[in-house]
């Protein structure tokens, strides 16, 4: 039974290597004993394989999560029996909406201890239902000769199923009986790649012509929503240029800096700054659901016709207002819009430029004693090429409305399911690519995954936390909650007696307490050589009152 065991395992990791998988994430427990070890030593014979061991599980996956957001590549998860695959659901729940390859190994008892009270031992058969691409259940221990052979096509079938527009998770359900030790120092096997191939999906010549003429009108715009799949920005960038585009570019989209690039949209809309002139006759958009929680509102009460491209995409649009939908491949479509004829008239481009330019104007110039909606100018210093996972509620709102970064840095957060979810993890999951990375939180944020921490220890990366303090849930003192003055602390406002500080010395983490933006953009401008953690206090109601006040002076000076 072992010699199977071994053979199988071995085949069944070799195969996801040479569909692409490159990263595999481990939380030990005895189920996961055989294909454990035979990872580790993997590892050791291979230089493109690396093994990172977070033994907490919910933390792993979106560990996990992070790495193949960044990379835009598979991640392995493997999970010993029992609630332990549980912990896997949320970060499968992201990456299933948005879009990103997870492929979790879990180790299950074998059928003879299923559902007679045999301890860890849950229903684990298809246990993300829909939230996984595809489920498969394979016996290692299997002796035939076509088992291996399964395991071999299979295997790496299920990789490329991941890995096909719209990409997504999948999982492979293993389980094992005991003895579970495999032979160890043992030659590996040999194993035939696939070829699976896929290729670009087009729009068709006369779909593009007809698009390019769209575009061709006098205010036609572009809306780049989050990037999920790596877009090739310059070539974006040509687009916007060949047909004179504004691009309403939301601050995941990485399209940021660019003269084309329009942020602040939220704000904009807030203050009633847009006047009927900027109202663009078509809109060309990629990308998921905007960070803006205004402008698909906008874009239907306009009755502005909405071209969406893209697979993953299609039928993604909660306003319900999309005109036409073109399932292609994005990259596909901009080659091939950039070979119709363009425009030279950039009148409706510089009218825009000039609203986004006034708006930065104004928040510059703007006079308060809250520090936490100027932060994004601090983060606007960081140096080219560097990483920057950004957490839900109030940051990334902030973010998306005044951030316009002085080099070109590559932003990511989790809004497929816009949770707070394991924001730390897939932060470390984002600076295993080796470039310096900082991850802009809240309070409550870093609390909810401070297990994600220890991966700082564990993975051997450094970070950079930078922590907006205001004890508890921002956001929700801008919603109408707010107003149940005599119930809003204990149900959303949720203060939370924790130091920072503390935190910090939990970890061996270096600590700084910042009051001044120039600190702060001193500090994230220097990379960090462990894990540190930068402190910025703020006060709840100081920054509603600072937001609501900025929203007036924009629209004393834009309206």
């Amino acid at each position: 039974m072992t010699d199977s065991l071994t053979r199988n395992i071995k085949h069944l990791l070799t195969s996801l290597v040479l569909q692409g998988v490159h990263d595999f994430v481990v939380s030990p427990g005895s189920r996961t004993t055989p294909i454990a070890l035979l990872l580790a030593e993997m590892q050791q014979l291979r230089d493109d394989v690396r093994v990172t061991v977070d033994v907490d599980e919910r933390s792993a996956a979106f560990f996990a999560l992070g790495i193949a957001k960044t990379s835009h590549q598979p991640v392995v998860l493997l999970a010993t029996s029992g609630t332990a695959t549980g912990n896997y659901l949320p970060a499968f729940m992201e990456a299933s909406i948005s879009h990103v390859p997870l492929i979790a190994l879990t180790t299950d008892r074998p059928t003879e201890l299923q559902q007679v009270g045999a301890p860890q031992t849950v229903q684990q058969e298809n246990l993300y239902g829909r939230h996984t691409k595809a489920y498969a259940a394979i016996e290692m221990q299997d002796d035939h000769e076509d088992v291996t052979a399964y395991i071999d096509y299979h295997v790496q079938e299920l990789v490329g199923m991941a890995l096909t527009h719209p990409m997504g998770p999948i999982q492979i359900n293993l389980p094992l009986r005991k003895p579970l030790m495999p032979k160890l120092a043992e030659s590996w096997p040999t194993v035939t790649p696939q070829r699976i191939l896929v290729g670009q999906r087009q729009a068709g010549w006369q779909n593009t012509q007809a698009i390019a003429a769209l575009l061709r009108k006098p205010k036609a715009m572009m809306l780049l929503g989050p990037d999920e799949i790596g877009w090739d920005i310059e070539k974006l960038e040509q687009l916007a240029a060949h047909y004179q585009l504004p691009v309403l570019a939301d601050v995941l989209s990485n399209f940021r800096p660019s003269e084309y690039a329009i942020n602040g949209i939220d704000s904009l809309l807030a203050a009633d700054a847009i006047d009927d002139s900027l109202v663009p006759d078509v809109v060309l958009r990629f990308g998921g659901t905007p960070v803006s929680a205004k402008v698909v509102a906008w874009l239907r009460d306009q009755e502005i016709p909405v071209i969406q491209i893209g697979q993953e995409h299609a039928g993604h649009d909660h306003g319900r207002h999309t005109h036409t939908t073109v399932i292609a491949d994005p990259n596909a479509v901009v080659s091939d819009l950039l070979a119709e004829p363009g425009v030279k008239n950039a009148a409706f481009l510089t009218q825009w430029q000039e609203l986004t330019s006034k708006l930065m104007a104004v928040v510059a110039a703007e006079k308060t004693d809250s520090i936490e909606y100027q932060v994004p100018a601090a983060l606007a210093t960081l140096p080219e090429n560097t990483k920057l996972f950004i957490a839900n509620s109030m940051p990334i709102r902030d973010m998306d409305n005044y951030f316009v970064p002085e080099q070109q840095i590559q932003i990511a957060a989790n809004r497929g399911a816009n949770g707070i979810d394991g924001t730390v993890s897939s932060a470390f999951g984002m600076a295993m690519s080796g470039k310096p990375t900082t991850l802009l939180t809240g309070d409550l944020t870093l609390f909810h995954d401070m297990n994600g921490l220890m991966l700082s220890h564990q993975a051997h990366v450094p970070m950079t936390i930078v922590v907006i303090n205001n004890q508890g849930g921002g956001i929700f003192s801008f919603l109408p909650q707010a107003e149940a003055a005599a119930y809003f602390e204990p149900m959303f406002g949720t203060p939370l007696p924790i130091v920072i500080e503390r935190i910090a010395r939990l970890y061996d983490a270096e600590y700084k307490l910042v009051d001044q933006l120039e600190t702060l953009s001193e500090l994230i401008r220097k990379p960090a050589t462990r894990l540190r953690i930068i402190e910025v206090q703020s006060d709840r109601q100081k920054n509603v009152t600072a937001h609501h006040d900025l929203t007036s002076a924009i629209k004393e000076a834009l309206s």
